[in-house]
């Protein structure tokens, strides 16, 4: 997997920076600084990533991501002033120069998962108990996080001043409008306000150049394995297994068959745990191989855009529990759909006989769900990663397209 993420974390690291406003000379200590103390504030905060924008670092397409870059200082605190979302899942997760989650130098974790973050007096938190979305908390990003409320490390251990931090705000499946935090940069006694970026809403998708197609050949049986995502900005409260695939044969598709965990449901915030749930949220994702990493987003001839994700709630399941994903070309959509308990997963309509990825996610494993992708080490391969997830690790097949709709996903057996 070097290859193509050592690709992808460049192009997406350049797409990504390249919204970051630089210090000023009076922000960094240069000359003409007027007061020594004041924090060092980007331009705006809550530059827009994911297929709806620079479409990077393989998106869930379910989901909405904001990032706000800044320059560790000693002494900085990075307060956000929000209200809880109406949807399946929220957090605030901090980031080191390298794009990772990280460990604070006094043990605080890198990610404030919705159900962790306490609300301010007088409201209350949707993801803690039942109760209307809206309600207002307030989250710091410190050098002092350990034991505090509501708080993020600013950076890890050793980390320089002058170095880059980021948090970055996730939303998935909401419910209406999303109201993105207010920032403040305050040190030694300094409060600045932020204001959001102009494109901080921003619904438009971007696209990078068309790469070269690959040589046709047989393909190679898919198979997944662990992925830790290091250097994409992981969400700390997910786990991946992928497999790079050749695109099907004229006349076939790639089918994907495996056990679906119990997960909650809808677009609408509620208490986490869920005695009835083994994960909050799943999904399987079709993505381009070659970087910065886009997820399909094919447009349809009615003006709308079908992604190549399916969420746990779009993805049809049979008696026994178990889902069969058929992956195939636009022209085939028709031909698969009618086939009753599969699920479509397009290819890339630009570019169907290039390479792709497929992603399958698992987010906030029950820590009772052994089968679940966080249980399998970072790193192993698909032998390993089978033997941790069971029923629930997703195999594979290429099949002809006219057996499978004349007998079914039973026409197409997995390995």
């Amino acid at each position: 997997m070097t290859h193509w993420k050592s690709l992808v974390l460049a192009t997406a690291l350049a797409l990504a920076l390249s919204t970051a406003a630089p210090a000023t000379a009076a922000q960094t200590g240069g000359p003409g600084r007027a007061t020594p103390a004041a924090p060092a504030v980007p331009d705006c905060a809550w530059h827009p990533l994911g297929y709806r924008s620079s479409n990077v670092a393989y998106p869930d397409t379910n989901s909405q991501y904001w990032l706000l870059h800044y320059t560790v200082q000693e002494g900085l605190t990075v307060e956000l002033d929000g209200r809880y979302p109406d949807a399946r899942y929220a957090s605030f997760a901090s980031y080191d120069a390298s794009r990772d989650s990280f460990t604070g130098p006094d043990g605080a974790p890198s990610v404030l998962t919705d159900h962790r973050i306490a609300p301010d007096r007088g409201s209350h938190n949707p993801y803690r108990e039942h109760s209307r979305p809206g309600g207002k908390f307030t989250v710091s990003v410190t050098d002092r996080a350990a034991g505090r409320r509501n708080t993020l490390p600013l950076a890890p251990a050793g980390t320089p001043e002058g170095a880059e931090g980021t948090v970055i705000y996730r939303v998935y499946l909401p419910h209406g409008e999303i109201r993105l935090p207010k920032v403040s940069f305050l040190r030694d006694g300094h409060r600045v306000r932020v204001p959001a970026c102009d494109d901080a809403l921003t619904t438009g998708a971007g696209r990078g150049p068309v790469p070269p197609s690959l040589t046709a050949g047989e393909p190679t049986r898919p198979a997944f394995a662990r992925l830790g995502g290091s250097g994409l900005y992981p969400n700390p409260d997910n786990a991946y297994v992928a497999t790079g695939f050749d695109a099907p044969p004229p006349g076939q598709v790639l089918v994907v068959r495996g056990k679906a965990p119990a997960g909650t449901t809808g677009d609408r915030a509620r208490p986490w745990p869920d005695p009835k749930a083994q994960v909050r949220y799943w999904s399987m994702c079709d993505n381009l191989w070659w970087g910065p990493g886009e997820v399909v987003a094919n447009p349809m001839p009615d003006g709308t855009v079908d992604t190549g994700c399916r969420t746990d709630s779009d993805t049809r399941l049979a008696a026994d529990g178990t889902y069969t994903y058929v992956v195939g070309r636009e022209e085939q959509r028709a031909a698969v759909e009618s086939v009753p308990g599969v699920t479509f997963l397009p290819l890339s309509a630009a570019t169907p006989n290039d390479k792709h990825l497929l992603i399958l996610r698992n987010m906030l494993a029950d820590p009772g769900f052994a089968e679940a992708i966080q249980r399998v080490p970072v790193g192993s391969g698909p032998a390993r990663t089978a033997e941790v997830m069971g029923d629930h690790y997703p195999r594979t097949a290429y099949c002809d397209l006219t057996s499978l709709t004349a007998s079914g996903p039973d026409a197409c057996p997995v390995v």
